[in-house]
């Protein structure tokens, strides 16, 4: 098992006596997948992972390629990758770190001033959050790295705010999977996990709290393992890349012996493994609202990714949902989020995470259209 790392196959142990299911998996590497783990009691799982396989990766045969219509196929061909951008979300069980990690994101991407005083959990800026010290709402930012842009998505870890989660899984294309180092996973780790298997996001998984007494980094991946198996993750989604970090120190290395003096080993799992958005720039205008905002001057702001064409300020709109009559609207200004602030810009394009102001009366799950372009199907969670 080499959870996504390359060279000859080896457990991640400091000791060479492993247990016996692990035994197990080693010895019967290069056997397919479904005699790797021969354990009657999950059958089950195992039938459901070759289901889930098999759904991911049916190919079309040529028949039905030419038999495909015209304009889905002319679809397709407009569809690029855009390169200059990725869009992750940071999830894991409540006080494994997520805020702590990105605070140093963003310090290390040169986003304060050298003579700012920066808070501590810069991203929970809700008077009760701070109160509380968790994260109840989830909030957008992006850093520029190596010439890309990453937007990060940091999401609340309770249990009681769920549904911000299984929102804001929508904008994004990967997820980095933060995991105590002593606690390993936790249960709303295994929801929030569940909820990006669904969705096929890639994961990247954190070892985060590296520096902890106590730390069992080898024991933390091995059953970060067992929970993707156990949620029925096909063979692709099991050979998750590693890192490990403290998100408290800045650093981040692909060994607990191996640490860096700073996240860069974390930013380059993002821009390896989190895939491009896909999207059709020249497409008419479709963006999905999974995400509501207010400012004492602007209103109320809707926040989501534009799926496809270009948005823009002053532009004529119509709003609604699927299988509902649609209302039109203007928009007023579009921001990015970019350096911990919303910046104003002329126009985004599909594969971004935008903000826009204008529209009043704009309700989570609605999309925002433009030159005759159909609604997305509304988020159901």
């Amino acid at each position: 098992r080499t959870h996504g790392h390359s060279g000859p196959l080896r457990h991640r142990g400091r000791s060479n006596t492993l247990p016996g299911n692990m035994q197990q998996a080693l010895a019967a590497h290069a056997a397919p997948a479904a005699a790797r783990f021969n354990v009657a009691s999950k059958a089950p799982q195992k039938a459901a992972r070759r289901a889930t396989a098999a759904r991911r990766t049916t190919t079309l045969t040529r028949a039905e390629a030419i038999a495909e219509p015209p304009a889905v196929a002319a679809a397709d061909a407009n569809l690029k990758a855009r390169n200059d951008v990725r869009n992750v979300a940071i999830i894991a069980h409540v006080d494994h770190g997520k805020t702590t990690l990105v605070d140093s994101m963003l310090a290390q991407s040169k986003v304060f001033r050298d003579n700012e005083k920066i808070e501590t959990r810069v991203m929970d800026s809700n008077d009760l959050e701070r109160e509380r010290g968790i994260t109840i709402l989830s909030k957008n930012t992006a850093v520029t790295y190596k010439g890309t842009k990453v937007n990060i998505i940091d999401t609340p870890g309770h249990a009681d705010f769920g549904g911000e989660v299984e929102r804001v899984l929508n904008m994004v294309d990967g997820v980095l999977l933060l995991v105590d180092a002593q606690e390993g996973p936790m249960p709303q780790t295994r929801f929030v996990l569940k909820k990006a298997l669904a969705l096929n996001k890639k994961v990247c998984v954190v070892v985060n709290k590296i520096d902890r007494d106590g730390a069992r980094p080898d024991w933390v991946v091995d059953t970060t393992f067992d929970l993707f198996c156990s949620l029925g993750a096909c063979d692709e989604q099991c050979e998750f890349p590693i890192v490990y970090a403290s998100g408290f120190q800045g650093i981040a290395g692909p060994e607990p012996d191996q640490m860096s003096e700073t996240l860069e080993p974390l930013f380059d799992m993002i821009i390896d493994n989190v895939p491009a958005p896909v999207v059709d720039v020249d497409a008419p205008l479709q963006m999905l609202v999974t995400n509501l905002d207010y400012d004492e001057f602007k209103g109320r702001i809707a926040l989501g990714r534009v799926n496809a064409g270009t948005i823009s300020n002053k532009q004529n709109i119509s709003l609604g949902i699927p299988d509902a009559p649609h209302r039109n609207g203007k928009i007023g200004e579009v921001f990015i989020y970019e350096n911990f602030q919303k910046q104003i810009v002329d126009s985004v394009g599909a594969g971004d995470i935008c903000a826009v102001a204008g529209l009043p009366d704009v309700m989570i799950g609605e999309t925002i259209m433009a030159g005759g372009a159909a609604g997305p199907p509304s988020l159901t969670v």
